[in-house]
Order: structure tokens, then sequence, then C-alpha cells
């Protein structure tokens, strides 16, 4: 994150821009509404100019980079950036912390990492940006109409955003807040029409019971990924997906490759048709997805052996709605069953969906069995991370065998924590939870 105390400002008197600025962009530049909001549209303006964007856009809502303390520097950053009297200028969610501010003594984290972390709360409230903590926000009530400019970060709620709903955004990394603090954004990438093409055809060849969990949808957004890289996926035949199938398969999409849109007529937001998906052009490429994609993508995230032990179970990638919660929580109370004493069990989610899941009861549920619903972060972004660990002098690696059920989790976990992984369908996952080791 850029330091809030190293602005170099090209707003000089005279100086020559090649975007077009309204008057209003002009007092801004100018610091007729103060020097912060002067300073962060100075960025926007170099940062448009950079890749030939014409004029900003005014956007309506941004999904801010909450400041995690397991980064150097970065919770100082923002608690100093507050301290400018910047305040956000459209409605501002925040993405995930490291640790769960309420919780963080229950599952071994550094008290340093919590005390640091808990700093940006009050950052965050001088700044006017909900405390959300949560990868997301959408579940929160965040929800841009369609076609409506945004800025936002996290990859999974990107590909949502501008995918399922309809909204338009790039991949916002550090220039959110600046967006954030001027409401503007420079008029490019994924915000305009002609980026917008798909550009692959996938054509879904699976049956119901082949295709129905949000991690068959996750393994599909794996496999598809790893063929488009960058580009626009186009799917067909999806059968009828609910919204957490539609967040898994974008989820992996941008893990696998670094898609920001695909679109899925009718299911999603922005086309009617196949046709109209393209453009009027023809696919670059046509792929036939089979039940033999599903499965390879469901082995290529797998090097647990059949009946080895795992320690540890993570669902709620990306974090998890209410129903999916209180499906966990019934499944223990019908199966009768507990989690492994060798497992630990993760159910991770949004502080919001935590307190409607704990008035339905369903928090207790869970961990009754043994399990634990951790709100604010996930094992990645936690001080389970190699790094992270060799500082405090924690072992290494915090988890040797992790289950997930999703294919966004599975591929990060190993490189970032340095634990075996096993991708495989809910019920699975949580089998594995009460057995102890990996079916």
């Amino acid at each position: 994150m850029t330091p809030a105390h190293d602005f170099s400002l090209h707003g000089t008197p005279g100086h020559e821009y090649k975007m077009k600025l309204t008057d209003e962009e002009k007092k801004m530049l100018d610091g007729v509404y103060g020097d912060p909001i002067a300073k962060a549209l100075d960025y926007l303006v170099q940062f448009g100019e950079a890749f030939d964007a014409e004029k900003f856009i005014d956007i309506t809502y941004a999904f801010y980079p909450a400041e995690m303390s397991i980064y150097k520097g970065s919770v100082e950053d923002v608690v100093e950036y507050a301290e400018t009297g910047a305040r956000v200028k459209v409605p501002t969610a925040t993405s995930t912390l490291a640790c769960d501010l309420e919780q963080w003594n229950k599952y071994g984290v550094p008290e340093p990492i919590y005390k640091l972390q808990s700093q940006v709360v009050d950052a965050h409230k001088k700044m006017g940006i909900c405390g959300t903590y949560t990868c997301t926000p959408q579940l929160c009530g965040f929800i841009p109409p369609k076609r409506s400019n945004i800025i936002s970060v996290e990859s999974s709620a990107i590909i949502y955003y501008n995918s399922v709903l309809g909204a338009r955004t790039n991949r916002g990394g550090v220039f959110t807040r600046f967006s954030a603090v001027t409401g503007k954004y420079p008029l490019m990438g994924y915000l305009l029409d002609e980026n917008r093409k798909g550009t692959h055809l996938f054509n879904v060849n699976l049956t119901p019971d082949e295709f129905r969990d949000d991690s068959d949808y996750s393994a599909l957004g794996f496999h598809a990924g790893n063929i488009v890289g960058s580009e626009v996926p186009v799917f067909d035949n999806l059968g009828i997906p609910t919204e957490t199938n539609l967040l898994a398969l974008g989820a992996a999409l941008a893990t696998s490759g670094s898609v920001t849109l695909f679109h899925a007529p009718p299911h999603t937001a922005e086309v009617n048709s196949i046709e109209e998906a393209f453009q009027g052009s023809e696919p670059k490429e046509i792929h036939e997805v089979t039940l033999d994609d599903i499965k390879n993508a469901y082995d290529k995230m797998t090097n647990i052996g059949t009946g080895e032990k795992i320690d540890f179970v993570e669902i709620g990638c990306p974090h998890y709605n209410l129903d999916q919660i209180r499906y966990v929580a019934e499944w223990f109370r019908e199966n009768n069953v507990k989690v492994h004493p060798d497992v630990r069990l993760w159910v991770t989610t949004s502080r919001m969906i935590k307190q409607l899941a704990t008035w339905e009861g369903y928090t207790s549920m869970i961990e009754a069995a043994g399990g634990l619903v951790i709100t604010d972060t996930c094992p990645v972004e936690s001080h389970m991370r190699i790094s992270t660990c060799n500082e405090f002098g924690l072992k290494v690696p915090q988890i040797v065998a992790m289950v997930t059920d999703s294919a966004k989790m599975a591929r990060y976990v190993g490189d970032l924590i340095g634990c075996k992984t096993g991708f495989r369908r809910l019920d699975d996952c949580l089998k594995c939870a009460v057995e102890g080791r990996f079916i």
C-alpha cells in the first residue's frame, strides 16, 4: 500500500493533462475540497493517463482492501491515512483481515497480530468505511445495480460483481482507496463495452447428478481458468445454478486464471444469449466439458492419499452464506456425529452472517460438534502463513493436511501454508472431519 505521506503531485499550474477533466475534477485537483482529495485524484490521473483513459467516470460503490497485520506497514499506513481527514465519498465495504477480531485467542493467533490488526477498525470508522471484513460483501447487502460503475478488490468479489450482477469494475488494487475518497475512476478496462466480449465457449456436457455441488462448479472454474488465462469465458448449459454455484465458479476462474468476467446466459446479468455474449464474433475456441475434466480438476488439487490422516477442514471460501452454515449445522445434528479430536474444522463467514447464524442456533450447533465459525479472515490470510510463522517462531506448517470444498483454497494453501490438500464435495469434507482421515 502506498504510504499516506508519500505523494508526488504532477497537478501543478500549467500542467497539460491528456485526460479530459470536468470543471469539478479540476477543482478537486486544485485542492478546493482538501489536500487528501487533491492527492488522491492526482494519483488516479497518473494511473488513467498511463492506460490512455479518455476521462473519469463516477463510481457508486467501493470494496476496499482491508489492511492486514501480517503485511508490514499495512495497518500503520491506514491509521496514518485516516488522520489526514480523508473520507470515502461512496458506500464502501472492506475485505478480510488477518484474524477473527473476537475469537483470535481461541485458535492460536499471536497477540501482537491481533493488537495491530484491531487498529484498523477505528481508522476505517474515521474514513466512513463499513467494517464488513469479508470476501463476500454482496451477502451483506452491497449489491450494485447492473451497469453501475464500481471499484473492487478481492478476485472472487470482482468476478461476481462483473458477471453475476453485471456491475462494472476492474481489479482495483491500491487505487481503490483513491477512488473511494474521490468517487472517480478512469474509464478503461472492463468498464468499456468492447472489453466485455466473450472469447472462449465452454459447452458443459454433464448430467444434474454429475454437476450439482458448489465444488463441482469450482472444479469447472478451475478447469476453464487454466485454459482462458485472463480472457472472458462463456458457459452454455449450466443447468439451473444457484447463487453459491456461480460464486464458486467465479472464484475458481479467478484463481487458476486471472479471469475478471464470465458470461453464462441467461443466468448472468449482462447478456441474454450465447450470441450476444460474443458481440457478433465467433469464439476463439470451443471446449466440450466432460466429467473427466471435472474429475481431473479435483485430482489436480488433491495430493492426500486415501485413508491418510488429516488435521484441518476448511469450508467457506468464499465466505459462506446463512443457508450454507445451516446445512453444515444440520448435517452434524442429523448424523449425530462430532469432529474428530485431531481435526480443526473452520466454517468461515462474515461477521454479519455469523450474527444471523447465532440467532438461528447454527453457530452453537457447529461448536457443539467441535467446529468453529470464524469471521473476518480465512486460513491463507492468517497467522498460519509460512512467512508469519517464521516471524513469530511458530511451527511450520501449522496445518499438515487440509480438506476443502473450494478449488481457490486448495490452490493457495500449499504455497502459503505448506500443507497437503484434498479438494472434495462438502459432504465428503464433513465426513473427513469426522473420520480424521481422507476419504
